[in-house]
């Protein structure tokens, strides 16, 4: 027996507050079908926001919507920008909308939160990459240059359909940074001091579907069956997400992501090796079962180089300077991230200005990360 299977109870049972959080699942090939039924449980006036790629099933949801859709947005911007937002809103209240529904990843699911906070309307999601942001109850939004984020229970989603048929045409170095990010959330869920026992389950097990999905999806990206299982890792990291706190990882990101406009989940594939070569020492447990439920074999003292190994694999970015960061805005990153996050209690160890500089000079340069 192994005691550092996520799936037993540590050594040590502490004390813990769970809340279920109340989401309506439908998962399956082809159920596109039942998206409009599914809002009509909520209104009678659909407005639907997605992305440009998501075009089509738009459209067949449009053609399926007994009472026809009044309201259609299909211009998304990563990093939810407050002007989109409100131009948005002006166009779905002045349809006389009584429910929204997002297709799309996790831009258009973060524009359609916006609406639904400002409009109070029951949202409907209909994800087509694997952010996970469709189960949460989180926000955010961008405007000069800095990201705002909350929780409200209003923008969470009351029900999510999950069908793998619409992921078939994500290209796959995208459905590589997507299914990345997933993971990321479900490390940062078994890292979190909020976790519940069912919170760690949940995590690993998403950590396990998504790295079993992404090998398949490089060698054969229209196979449903892999497709199902990225998909399923994303439901269970967007769960685990919304039940847990996030930490470094989600705050570096956001304030790196609202600074410079990086885009979203190549920016978390980078940091990740780096994040959790910081975390580790003081994590040596919720790490370990990091590394066996990606299928890792390693000394966690090497935890972020085997992650960052595993990312080169996977064809993965592994340096901000490849995804858009120049020279010039490491200064004003470790400025603004130390500002921020320098010196907060941040489980399971805290950050300072001077691990920021390292951290991000590390993940500018695309070095393998030192073990600790």
């Amino acid at each position: 027996m192994n005691e550092n299977d996520p799936s037993l109870p540590s050594a040590e049972l502490t004390g813990f507050v769970h809340e279920w959080p109340a989401s309506r699942v439908v998962f399956g090939p082809g159920l596109i079908s039942v998206a409009a039924r599914e809002a009509s449980r909520y209104g009678d006036r659909i407005a639907v926001i997605h992305d440009p790629t998501a075009q089509s099933a738009a459209d067949r949801l449009t053609a399926d919507a007994a009472g026809g859709v009044c309201a259609r947005v299909g211009e998304v911007v990563q990093h939810v920008p407050v002007h989109a937002v409100d131009k948005a809103v002006t166009t779905i209240r002045d349809a006389r909308a009584g429910v929204l529904v997002c297709i799309g990843g996790g831009s258009a699911t973060g524009l359609a939160k916006g609406v639904a906070r400002k409009l109070g309307l029951p949202l409907v999601a209909i994800p087509t990459t694997y952010a996970g942001s469709e189960m949460t109850s989180i926000w955010g939004m961008t405007q000069d240059g800095k990201k705002t984020t909350g929780r409200a229970t209003a923008v969470r989603p009351r029900t999510v359909v999950y069908d793998p048929e619409l992921t078939l045409d994500l290209p796959a170095e995208i459905s590589v940074t997507s299914g990345i990010n997933a993971i990321a959330h479900c490390v940062e869920a078994l890292y979190a001091h909020d976790a519940s026992p069912l919170t760690r389950l949940t995590a690993a097990e998403g950590i396990r579907s998504m790295a079993r999905a992404l090998p398949t999806i490089l060698e054969r990206p229209r196979e449903v069956s892999a497709r199902s299982f990225a998909l399923r890792g994303a439901w269970l990291s967007g769960w685990s997400l919304e039940v847990a706190t996030t930490g470094l990882h989600h705050k570096l990101c956001h304030v790196l992501g609202g600074l410079l406009d990086l885009p979203h989940s190549p920016l978390h594939t980078v940091l990740l090796p780096y994040t959790v070569a910081h975390l580790a020492p003081a994590a040596v447990t919720d790490t370990q079962a990091v590394l066996e439920s990606l299928g890792i074999t390693g000394p966690v003292s090497d935890a972020g180089g085997l992650i960052w190994d595993l990312h080169r694999l996977l064809a993965a970015p592994t340096a901000l300077a490849g995804i858009g960061m120049r020279e010039a805005d490491v200064d004003v990153a470790v400025v603004a991230a130390s500002a921020v996050l320098a010196d907060l209690p941040l489980p399971p160890r805290p950050v300072t200005a001077s691990d920021l500089r390292d951290l991000i000079r590390a993940a500018f340069d695309g070095n393998r990360p030192a073990s600790t």
